[in-house]
């Protein structure tokens, strides 16, 4: 028998998703990494202190990944296409405002929560649209996607460096917010996956019906059996989920909700298949002729049973369903926890250094001009690395956490070169030591999860891990800024940073070494019960 299944493109269309997420974040993200380079002037003006600043930086970083959550509750309710338009006039709407700041506060709203919350959105749109249009290519669909966006760092610090000597801050910033315009001409490419799903045809393998033994007498006891029969079709779906995740799970996360009625009546339809089933199976359980009686707590007895089903208080009901619709039961994983634990412990230190860097090297005596070639060259060889870095990855024959691992160890050998000498020559070979390391992290990073998460719980997932980064950044973020304070330079802060680096190291390390213990005592196990089974054969 053959049967056909919609599976995603893994192609096709899957190429202007590409090109679109590359636009987006060519657009959005460097306005995250050169807002030192704009403001660090504008900052001394205002008298705000390294802390102040810093703060305003990390609340940016730190606020749209705290409400990573609810953007992956809104993504399965409104789907990633209207997801990425409203993150497209958030940013907008943030930049043009933030042109018109001269106070702390204002610069808190503006910047640190109303450009952020468009960033995060932004952020899981399109890495989600991403991911769910890929299987096979989906390594080198991120790392195409991701060569394209290393553009962004390495144009906008030279576009800055010229605006600053025409226009004003304010004219630069408002120029900025026009641009970040045209990032609703890459939202508005994020076409649902179900208008580009391509069929594949599976052989079916033919199947015998699976039958239960008949009915048997227990003591009294009628028993149901139930004849199971899987047929062709059932065959293909079940492959088709267990490939790509369900069809309707898919709907719900590109499109909206799949339900034709509303969100209460579909719940209460929900419910009532639930008690239909429940109701079903403790009929089945009791004797012939047995009545069954409600208690006053409202509890279901049935007097031959020993013991009644209790009813599920509305608080437990409410707290069963919001863990289901938010994946909650994620955190039951150690593996996904230690996971999420590590990248944001990574991403705090690579974020806080990204931010920093403009004030670093302005504290190592360069001129702006000085400054924006650093960071140029550290572009270039981000961009060429990312291009790169799948290839890399074959090559190695590594996965996406090991080959994250190497790049770790890149990133604090170059942060370590920056405290040996200010020389301008070889801040430029550091320059090219982070891009190279920044290269092949941003790719593998973006890999992590979805090699680990389905499919289907990925945008949940993500949401998840977006939130803990931001809780990460917020808290950790002005302690930098005290540190800087405090000692009066930037030496410590990136000593504390390396540290952070290292702790992901070492935890992920430890998870590998238990998780190779636990597999060579199963396979020990495993070998003495088979001895054991042989020695004791008559």
């Amino acid at each position: 028998m053959v049967s056909t299944v919609k599976v995603p493109p893994d192609g096709g269309y899957g190429w202007v998703i590409v090109l679109a997420s590359a636009a987006s974040n060519l657009i959005i993200i460097p306005l995250m990494q050169t807002f030192g380079l704009i403001f660090k002037d504008t900052f001394l003006e205002m008298g705000l202190s390294a802390t102040q600043g810093s703060l305003i930086i990390n609340l940016n970083a730190a606020f749209g990944m705290i409400m990573g959550l609810v953007n992956g509750f809104l993504l399965k309710v409104f789907g990633y296409r209207k997801i990425a338009l409203m993150a497209s006039f958030l940013v907008t709407t943030g930049v043009i405002l933030t042109s018109f700041a001269t106070t702390f506060t204002h610069f808190m709203i503006t910047y640190g929560l109303i450009t952020s919350l468009g960033m995060g959105m932004n952020m899981a749109a399109y890495g989600l649209a991403l991911n769910m249009y890929f299987r096979k290519n989906r390594g080198k669909a991120v790392g195409y996607a991701m060569t394209i966006t290393g553009f962004g760092p390495i144009l906008m610090p030279q576009v800055i460096n010229g605006l600053t000597k025409i226009h004003t801050v304010h004219g630069t910033t408002l120029i900025l917010g026009a641009i970040s315009a045209h990032s609703f001409i890459s939202a508005l490419l994020l076409h649902p996956l179900k208008w580009h799903m391509k069929t594949e045809i599976v052989e079916d393998e033919k199947l015998d019906p699976i039958e239960e033994d008949p009915p048997e007498e227990n003591e009294g006891k009628t028993e149901t059996r139930i004849k199971l029969i899987r047929s062709p079709s059932q065959v293909a779906r079940s492959r088709k989920n267990s490939m790509m995740g369900s069809t309707e799970s898919l709907d719900e996360v590109e499109n909206g909700p799949i339900y034709g009625m509303d969100s209460a009546l579909a719940g209460s339809v929900i419910s009532l298949h639930s008690m239909k089933r429940k109701a079903s199976v403790v009929s089945q359980s009791w004797k012939k002729g047995s009545t069954p009686s409600i208690s006053k707590t409202g509890e279901i007895y049935n007097p031959e049973m020993s013991r009644p089903i209790k009813k599920k208080s509305h608080w437990r009901i409410f707290f069963d369903r919001l863990v289901k619709f938010f994946d909650l039961d994620l955190l039951k994983d150690p593996i996904y926890v230690n996971i999420m634990v590590g990248l944001s412990l990574a991403v705090f230190a690579e974020i806080n250094f990204s931010l920093l860097t403009a004030f670093i090297l302005a504290e190592f005596g360069l001129n702006t001009d000085q400054i924006a070639t650093f960071m140029s060259i550290l572009g270039i060889a981000d961009i060429i690395f990312r291009f790169l870095a799948p290839y890399i990855g074959q090559l190695m024959k590594l996965t996406a956490r090991p080959m994250y691992v190497i790049t770790l160890f890149l990133l604090m050998l170059s942060r370590f070169s920056l405290l040996i000498s200010n020389n301008y020559i070889i801040l430029l070979g550091v320059a090219l030591g982070l891009g190279i390391a920044k290269g092949v992290r941003t790719v593998y990073m973006s890999l992590v999860l979805p090699t680990y998460v389905p499919i289907e719980k990925l945008a949940s997932a993500s949401g998840l891990q977006m939130m803990v980064n931001g809780f990460c950044i917020l808290l950790g973020g002005p302690v930098i800024g005290i540190i800087r304070d405090v000692t009066g330079n930037y030496t410590l802060c990136i000593i504390v940073l390396n540290c952070i680096t290292f702790s992901t190291i070492a935890i992920w390390s430890i998870e590998a070494v238990m998780t190779r213990l636990k597999k060579k005592q199963e396979v020990q196990d495993k070998s003495v019960e088979q001895t054991d089974t042989l020695l004791n054969k008559p």
